[in-house]
């Protein structure tokens, strides 16, 4: 029996990639996605996330039979009890995450080869905006720094890695502003 080897580069099938790209060309439509998540507070600062569902490439994907579940707190410093990240920390691994899968799928679509990226963020953010004790004070981060170790290519390479990763639809999201509609039922 024959067998077929796929081609991957950085853990993503070549082919997949030029498919997807070759898709998309002849039906932007595609590309638009819904991305959801639900929402339960239980007590205090704890709450809880599902993420299942989406709409893409022109239908609703049920591929996931189980929704993913990230539990949302605070540490007991800000008054919770640390049974989850707390909601600043969980937008600061999204974007990292987001960051890190854009840069090595780009890398990917361009032939580049990477060993390995590892990295780190830090966000900065003063609590008396949000408390209300000081309208003077953002009630947003004041600086979010990225940091970013890659290993397998050369220092041109990274600069161009480094484009990839700000391609990022979340980086995108953060440094631009996005409309935000918040409504009750």
């Amino acid at each position: 029996m024959e067998t077929t080897k796929v081609k991957t580069i950085n853990g993503f099938s070549a082919e997949g990639i030029m498919n997807t790209v070759t898709a998309i060309q002849g039906n932007p439509e595609i590309a638009k996605f819904e991305l959801r998540a639900k929402n339960t507070w239980i007590s205090g600062g704890h709450n809880r996330s599902f993420v299942q569902g989406f709409y893409g490439a022109c239908q609703e994907d049920t591929s996931r039979e189980t929704p993913f579940v990230f539990d949302n707190d605070e540490p007991p410093v800000l008054l919770g009890e640390n049974k989850g990240a707390n909601p600043g920390e969980v937008l600061l691994h999204g974007l990292l995450a987001c960051m890190t899968t854009a840069m090595v799928l780009l890398a990917a679509g361009k032939g580049i080869e990477v060993s390995g990226v590892s990295s780190s963020i830090e966000g900065d953010v003063d609590v008396q905006g949000f408390l209300g004790m000081n309208p003077d004070i953002p009630k947003a981060f004041s600086q979010i720094r990225v940091n970013f170790d890659i290993d397998g290519v050369s220092d041109e390479e990274k600069e161009q890695l480094i484009s990839f990763a700000k391609q990022s639809p979340v980086f995108n999201t953060l440094i631009n502003p996005t409309d935000v509609q918040v409504s009750v039922h």
